[in-house]
């Protein structure tokens, strides 16, 4: 690697830095995750590790990911902890390579927008999964808030509720629930991203929504989501027929 490239500024490597200080949003995540979450996990694009120690409360975790210094911070960042593995993957190509591990859960947060052929990831996730598993999908939401921030972080879309719920049909999976999440942080993307064209979401906004997150939280379970700034989405890989 030249020096050039390891001077080089990762406004990911940024957010990912800022959101683990965000407990009370990482918990969130997690508690969405945790009701459908079995004993051995596979966590594909676990970047520096701010859900690997929450998952490995449930069993054995198997955390993955293509970035080789993100790896290492989520190693550092866990050292001790026993039940984490983990290994360099190119999530694009080698997933495959992972079915020694028999995961019965695969965990995918923010990740699957960044994959130029996300149909041929969820068909690798299938094929991983044994009869009764489950793919538990967490992406950004509405194709006309892509705009300046996605394009800094590598996303190359953002997913329409319809369009995630058939690509997960068309590979295998029942939809058993989908959903959009997070109303209010729509109007912030869409001015940082569409109006602001700022590269990264600034620390002090990841910071303040992190105080509120909990509150949002416990109000969206009484309130209609006809849109929101994510996606949730588990996918079952149906038991065999007798």
């Amino acid at each position: 690697m030249s020096s050039s490239q390891k001077n080089k500024w990762d406004g990911q490597r940024e957010t990912l830095d800022d959101l683990a200080e965000a407990v009370h949003y990482n918990h969130w995540i997690y508690q969405m995750l945790q009701p459908f979450l079995g004993g051995r996990i596979l966590e594909i694009g676990c970047g520096t590790g701010n859900l690997t120690g929450d998952l490995a409360l449930h069993g054995k975790i198997l955390a993955v990911d293509l970035h080789s210094g993100y790896l290492l911070a989520a190693k550092a960042r866990l050292k001790g902890r026993s039940g984490i593995s983990f290994k360099k993957v190119d999530l694009g190509k080698g997933l495959l390579s992972l079915k020694a591990f028999k995961a019965d859960t695969i965990v995918c947060v923010n990740v699957l927008e960044h994959l130029f052929d996300d149909r041929q990831v969820l068909e690798h996730c299938y094929k991983l999964l044994p009869p009764g598993g489950k793919l538990l999908l967490f992406v950004p939401a509405l194709p006309s808030l892509y705009g300046s921030m996605d394009k800094s972080y590598g996303h190359f879309r953002r997913y329409a509720l319809g369009d995630l719920r058939d690509k997960m049909l068309e590979t295998g999976f029942q939809v058993d629930f989908c959903r959009y999440l997070n109303l209010l942080g729509v109007l912030g993307w869409w001015f940082n991203g569409k109006i602001l064209k700022r590269k990264i979401i600034p620390t002090s906004q990841i910071l303040l929504y992190d105080r509120v997150v909990r509150l949002i939280a416990r109000i969206e379970k009484y309130l209609p989501r006809p849109i929101g700034l994510s996606l949730f989405c588990v996918g079952l890989k149906p038991s065999r027929k007798p």
